[in-house]
């Protein structure tokens, strides 16, 4: 067996705000576990919500955080981000008005969507936007590939989370065009401030949970949506003898084991 790629790791959700020390200090903690890594990983990709409020300087603060990275560091747009200031503060590449681009980790392809609609906490993923993946897809069939989204197009049985998801006519199609790319592995996603784990055309689909706060669990049909201090987590994803593999991994402070003396 060779040994593991490590493509990409995910950080999704902090929501830092400028007078959020809390949220910054999570993000803190999660960015020096990548660090801690036995085997760094190609990338590095924060899957949307960088910014409690979309602003300056919370853009900023959240540089500064991500800044002890060594690898490069992808971006995406939650629904409480500002695509223009993602573009200015990170450098993220775009298409038009969306922020959408293809960028090589290692072995593997990272493609990133935008589902954000302004002032709105759902999720698009319409015909445009479709045929857009499509031909972003068409262009590689070789080399294994990751979706990444901030609103994955997954149902979580918690009402007020799948109210703001991808519509289901929407995943309905996004399956046909994923189950036409066997190329694509894994697809990836924030926004639920969960672990859920489902599959859409057959390819398995994760949401990671929040570097910071997590949904409350209640499947009760009139249950609101609530964010608790329950254990944040990451996401990190690599090639083993050619099969992506996923792993949610707890976010504290640790020392990793020793690697072996050859």
């Amino acid at each position: 067996m060779s040994p593991p790629a490590v493509i990409l790791a995910q950080l999704t959700d902090p929501h830092v705000g400028v007078v959020d020390d809390e949220a910054a200090r999570a993000l803190a903690d999660a960015v020096n576990c990548v660090l801690a890594l036995n085997l760094p990983p190609e990338a590095v990709l924060v899957s949307g919500d960088l910014a409690a409020h979309g602003k300056p300087d919370e853009y900023e603060r959240v540089r500064e955080l991500l800044a002890p990275l060594p690898m490069p560091v992808h971006v995406l747009a939650g629904n409480h981000d500002d695509r223009d200031l993602l573009r200015s503060y990170f450098d993220a590449p775009g298409d038009g008005d969306l922020l959408r681009y293809s960028a090589r980790c290692g072995p593997a392809r990272l493609v990133v969507c935008d589902t954000i609609q302004a002032g709105r906490d759902d999720g698009n993923m319409d015909a445009e936007r479709l045929a857009w993946l499509e031909a972003e897809l068409a262009a590689d069939r070789e080399t294994p590939t990751i979706v990444a989204m901030h609103h994955p197009p997954l149902l979580t049985g918690i009402k007020g989370l799948d109210a703001i998801g991808i519509p289901p006519d929407q995943r309905a199609a996004l399956a046909e065009v994923v189950a036409r790319n066997p190329q694509v592995k894994r697809i990836i996603g924030g926004h639920v401030h969960r672990e859920v784990v489902d599959s859409l055309g057959g390819c398995p689909v994760l949401a990671c949970p929040s570097t910071h706060l997590q949904a409350v669990f209640d499947l009760r049909e009139d249950a609101g949506l609530a964010l608790a201090p329950e254990p944040p987590g990451y996401g990190l994803h690599l090639l083993v003898d050619g099969e992506l593999v996923s792993h949610v991994l707890p976010i504290g402070k640790w020392e990793p084991a020793p690697l072996p003396e050859a």
